[in-house]
């Protein structure tokens, strides 16, 4: 008897907590520029369902050879980060090699305009954010440095701030 009560009670405290916790999307949006569907996980922190509350997005992009769950094994605390601070994160598989530019002769490698402009829609289209460049950041790990500095420059009607990492990620 005790044991099924305590194995209840356990069950109990460990769907509340997930219930308070962040939930993670591993999911894609369609870009037309590259005509493929690319992967993306997004990090959403959780709110009641009678409150509707819009949050600030920072898009975190990957390094070089990296992918689209490379910031969740970097920092497992974005659930964390992303509940406590109320904003969602956005990582977004940027190719193993594209420095997030748009290819002048590879069509399946539009990252600049999948990410600056495709990701940006489909995002705000889909998730709780506040849709206004003031809510918005770009920034990444080494190419995802890259990235977020280049997409920032030249994209400040989208992102409100750009930054860069080189070296180990600490979030």
């Amino acid at each position: 008897m005790n044991v099924r009560f305590f194995s209840l009670l356990s069950f109990c405290f460990l769907v509340c907590f997930q219930a308070h916790a962040a939930h993670v999307d591993t999911t894609s949006f369609y870009s037309e520029a590259m005509r493929k569907s690319v992967p993306c996980v997004v990090i959403v922190p959780n709110v009641s369902q009678d409150v509707e509350a819009r949050f600030p997005v920072i898009y975190l992009l990957h390094g070089y050879s990296g992918n689209h769950l490379s910031w969740i094994s970097i920092s497992p605390d974005l659930v964390r980060i992303a509940e406590d601070e109320h904003v969602i994160f956005v990582c977004p598989d940027g190719g193993y090699r594209s420095w997030y530019l748009d290819s002048p002769v590879d069509s399946t490698m539009r990252y600049e305009t999948a990410i600056g402009s495709e990701l940006i829609h489909w995002v705000d289209a889909h998730y709780p954010t506040r849709a206004d460049r003031r809510f918005r950041a770009i920034t990444g790990l080494s190419m995802g440095g890259h990235g977020g500095l280049y997409l920032g420059v030249r994209h400040p009607d989208v992102f409100a701030a750009a930054g860069s990492k080189i070296g180990r990620a600490h979030v």
